[in-house]
């Protein structure tokens, strides 16, 4: 690739991964939505952490014919982009601010290591900016690349890793996006603990999320309703009812382009949905009809 191309490509990467970060919002109801409801998912609701890099990549191959790799680890899915002077990842659902550029030239014993800033970006107590990061690690060895994301947490006043990936060469899907019976089975992992709506507003850029927990849950989904939750960008908790809870839930809809109660519908449709999935799999399976516990959504502040 010759300079001029190069430089287009850099600019392409940085130019899409802000759109989809600000544009394309990160939605755990829109696969249950799309992959066992009846309806698809309004594309301004927002889509799986998946999605988000295949539209990215998409978005990219778009402007310069480059189209990236996608590697996967589990449930999680990179935008990759490899070469023979380095690599670079775009991965908006770890919410890095730029995209993660390995360079070969810098390796130090065998491994290059890139920190970028990420979303949210909080506040200390002092007042002074704490923002996210993602640690990029490179080992040239086997060629993967571990991706760990850390906040900052008011609580306890620190850094703390929030998730943490590795995307190998292998595995990788074998069509993009996979087929419908590929996806079904991780949707109803038990790992799964919520449905949620997460936005970065376009104008404040600051993170708001709007969640459903979904372990002991009670049986009609119209009660759900008090179960609700709410992150702001400190991310602190505000529960159904509360003034703040109708303050985030705002920003999260205004976000998406809807109304509250539209977004709080969707996700309790995906709610009932879900409940409905594992009930069918588990009398597959033979199983008793309750399925694999859920694990509970940690409710307090970060």
């Amino acid at each position: 690739m010759n300079p001029l191309d190069a430089a287009l490509l850099a600019a392409a990467q940085e130019e899409v991964l802000d759109e989809v970060l600000f544009g394309i919002p990160y939605n755990s109801a829109s696969p249950l939505h799309e992959r066992f409801g009846t309806r698809a998912a309004p594309p301004c609701f927002g889509t799986s952490g998946a999605r988000q890099a295949f539209a990215a990549g998409r978005m990219v191959a778009g402007r310069t014919g480059v189209a990236a790799e996608y590697p996967v680890d589990g449930r999680h899915v990179a935008a990759v982009y490899r070469g023979p002077d380095g690599v670079v990842v775009l991965d908006p659902y770890l919410l890095h601010s730029e995209p993660l550029r390995l360079d070969r030239s810098a390796a130090v014993a065998g491994a290059v290591r890139v920190s970028v800033d990420a979303y949210p970006y909080r506040v200390r107590a002092d007042g002074t900016p704490a923002p996210s990061r993602v640690l990029a690690t490179w080992t040239l060895d086997d060629d993967a690349v571990r991706l760990d994301y850390l906040r900052f947490s008011p609580r306890r006043g620190h850094d703390v890793v929030f998730r943490s990936f590795t995307v190998r060469p292998e595995p990788r899907p074998a069509t993009v996006p996979p087929p419908a019976d590929r996806v079904r089975p991780f949707l109803i992992h038990p790992e799964r603990h919520s449905v949620s709506v997460r936005v970065l507003h376009p104008a404040s850029r600051q993170m708001a999320a709007l969640v459903l927990p979904l372990a002991t849950r009670p049986a009609g989904v119209a009660a759900d309703r008090a179960l609700l939750i709410t992150r702001d960008n400190q991310g602190t908790v505000a529960t159904h009812g509360q003034a703040r809870f109708q303050r985030d839930a705002e920003v999260v809809a205004d976000a998406v382009r809807a109304q509250r109660d539209d977004v709080i519908a969707f996700l309790l449709e995906a709610a009932a949905i879900h409940r409905a999935a594992i009930h069918r799999a588990a009398i597959h399976r033979a199983a008793a009809p309750a399925g694999p516990d859920l694990a509970p959504y940690p409710l307090e502040d970060e």
